[in-house]
Formats: structure tokens, C-alpha cells, sequence
């Protein structure tokens, strides 16, 4: 009778541990589903970070450009504002 119920305590004790085991096997899947999923997005938003840095240093040479081209006309607005009033 002992022998009996220490053999059913063995086959439950190797019914839990393969179930253990199948749901830690499960986890880790699901984890490393998890990560590269996670890897994928840290991908696509670096990706994304660096177009929007390229096109703001685009916009930034623009302005430069801009401000050095207001400035030239604003100096041929004065020159031809002195010679004006020179006449």
C-alpha cells in the first residue's frame, strides 16, 4: 500500500513537472516572440528618427539660406533707399 501511493506521488510529482515544464517552454517562446517583435519596432523607429533628422537639417540649411538671401535684399533695399534719397 505505501509502495502504491509513493509510485501514484511519483507520477504525479513527473504529470506536474512536464507541465511545468511545457508552460516554461511556452513562456520562453512567447519571450522571444516578445523581443523580436520588440527588436522590429526599435528598428523601424530609428529608421524613422534618422529620415526626420535628415529632413530637419534639410529645413535647417533652408532657413540659413533663406535668412543670407533676406539679408542680401534687405541690403540692396537700403542701397537703393540712400541713393534715392540722395537724389
Amino acid at each position: 500500500m505505501r509502495l502504491h501511493r509513493i509510485e501514484k506521488e511519483g507520477q504525479w510529482y513527473q504529470a506536474l513537472k512536464a507541465h511545468a515544464e511545457e508552460k516554461l517552454k511556452l513562456a520562453s517562446e512567447e519571450i522571444a516572440q516578445v523581443h523580436g517583435k520588440a527588436q522590429a519596432e526599435a528598428l523601424t523607429f530609428q529608421a524613422s528618427l534618422r529620415k526626420e533628422q535628415m529632413h530637419i537639417q534639410s529645413l535647417e540649411k533652408t532657413i540659413e539660406q533663406k535668412t543670407k538671401e533676406n539679408e542680401e535684399l534687405t541690403r540692396i533695399c537700403d542701397d537703393l533707399i540712400s541713393k534715392m534719397e540722395k537724389i
